[in-house]
């Protein structure tokens, strides 16, 4: 589905990605952890277009995106949708209207098959019946749960995660762990999920990476990390095992 080839990405003199080499089977849910300032983030931007690589190829489909225009990235982004770590809704616009946004700006379509789409992005991460108020009238786990429905209302191929569960409490970062575990089989989408935590990763991926130092430190299921004798798997396990 996906697959990153020598992949280097550098900021001045900083190298945050260092030939990193990746491939991500269709329909997995993929952890990608690391601590900050480890190339986590850089590189789903890379992958939407958001940056591009110093070196290397990125391959979506069977396309190397990697040298794409940003005319050509146009039909890249339809494939994926990203969730960002905060919500990011318009303030002024009501739930509806915000998940409605993208449907409204890339599709020609009828208002009803509209409000049908969002409202069955709506009942797939349990928020029906919200769809008239605005975000500051929800809460915010409530908001990502919002930002989620706007990303799956345009039916992607692949969903990317950047930090979904930060300023969250323990008991909404299980719910929205679950939602993307649920989302993921449901819609049978590749999922890749940015994060720091190695007990929501042990809980719902199917294969988790971990980066250090913009390359790749381990790389296995939950069950071969947890036998890792990596140094770095090491401590955040010793979190895991801590909480």
């Amino acid at each position: 589905m996906i697959e990153f080839k020598n992949l280097v990405k550098r900021f001045g003199t900083r190298t945050v990605l260092n030939g990193l080499n990746l491939k991500i089977r269709e329909g997995e849910i993929l952890f990608i952890l690391g601590t900050s300032g480890t190339g986590k983030s850089v590189l789903l931007k890379n992958i939407v277009g958001l940056l591009t690589p110093d070196e290397g190829e990125i391959w979506i489909e069977d396309q190397d995106v990697s040298k794409f225009t940003e005319e050509q990235y146009f039909s890249i982004r339809k494939t994926c949708g990203m969730v960002f770590q905060h919500p990011a809704l318009f303030d002024s616009l009501t739930v509806f209207e915000n998940i409605a946004f993208g449907l409204r700006r890339h599709y020609q379509l009828d208002e009803d098959v509209i409000r049908a789409k969002v409202q069955k992005a709506l009942k797939l991460v349990h928020l029906s019946g919200v769809e008239d108020k605005k975000p500051a009238q929800i809460s915010y786990g409530m908001q990502k749960r919002v930002s989620l429905a706007r990303t799956i209302a345009l039916e992607p191929r692949i969903l990317l995660f950047d930090e979904p569960t930060t300023g969250l409490d323990p008991v909404t970062t299980t719910a929205i762990n679950q939602l993307i575990l649920d989302l993921s089989r449901e819609l049978k989408t590749t999922s890749l999920v940015v994060s720091h935590d190695m007990n929501c990763a042990l809980s719902i991926a199917d294969r988790i990476v971990v980066l250090d130092k913009g390359s790749i430190a381990a790389i296995g299921t939950p069950e071969e990390l947890k036998a890792s004798s990596h140094p770095l798997v090491k401590d955040f396990l010793s979190e895991v095992l801590e909480a």
